[in-house]
């Protein structure tokens, strides 16, 4: 996806974003304003259409963006030589984190956007836009001596996306309209977790 938003001043960036993200949740799309989102974001409405071409083009960008903002970010900041796949797993979740202090209705614009479609589904999407992540994530560089020996890998990496998974899960359905998402619990849960899991896989 070309970014229509590139050339912009990186916080002007974040304004128009944050402000259209906002708008498409808390109101459905077709009740969502482009009048509010170029208010809130300081801009005039000409600007917004010099970038996009109307509302859908806007909502469009926006669909992409929320998963390759995430998956470039990962790509980009994960030390991929680190042979500890909990550790890189700890390590993307504040990745994350940090990408949703940005954009803190980020979360929200995403589980709208993805309320009809299951994990697989989710999966398929993201390596259309960036292509064998998972496969990256879960095996480039992992030392897999570390888990214990009567242990079957496949079945740790299941557990391990079913686990993180149902945590986004619970936090994603806690969120309403007007909440605040605490990304410091969330932090402190999935560490919680990553030391279960460590002790249980690991010799």
């Amino acid at each position: 996806m070309k970014d229509k938003l590139s050339n912009l001043d990186p916080k002007k960036k974040i304004n128009i974003i944050n402000s259209a993200m906002e708008e498409f949740c808390k109101n459905t799309y077709e009740k969502a304003s482009t009048n509010r989102i170029v208010e809130k974001a300081g801009i005039s409405k000409g600007s917004l259409f010099n970038y996009f071409q109307n509302k859908k083009s806007l909502y469009n960008y926006l669909k992409v963006f929320s998963i390759k903002e995430i998956a470039d970010a990962i790509l980009a900041d994960v030390n991929w030589e680190e042979p500890d796949l909990l550790e890189r797993i700890r390590e993307i979740t504040l990745i994350k984190l940090k990408i949703f202090r940005e954009y803190p209705y980020l979360t929200r614009f995403t589980q709208r956007i993805n309320s009809d479609k299951s994990i697989e589904e989710l999966k398929a999407i993201f390596e259309e836009y960036v292509p064998n992540i998972y496969e990256k994530v879960y095996y480039e560089n992992i030392d897999f001596s570390l888990f214990r020996e009567d242990i079957e890998i496949k079945e740790v990496l299941n557990i391990l996306n079913w686990t993180f998974e149902k945590i986004g899960e619970n936090y994603f359905n806690k969120i309403k309209v007007d909440d605040v998402i605490d990304i410091e619990d969330i932090s402190n849960e999935v560490s919680k977790y990553i030391e279960v899991l460590r002790k249980g896989f690991y010799k």
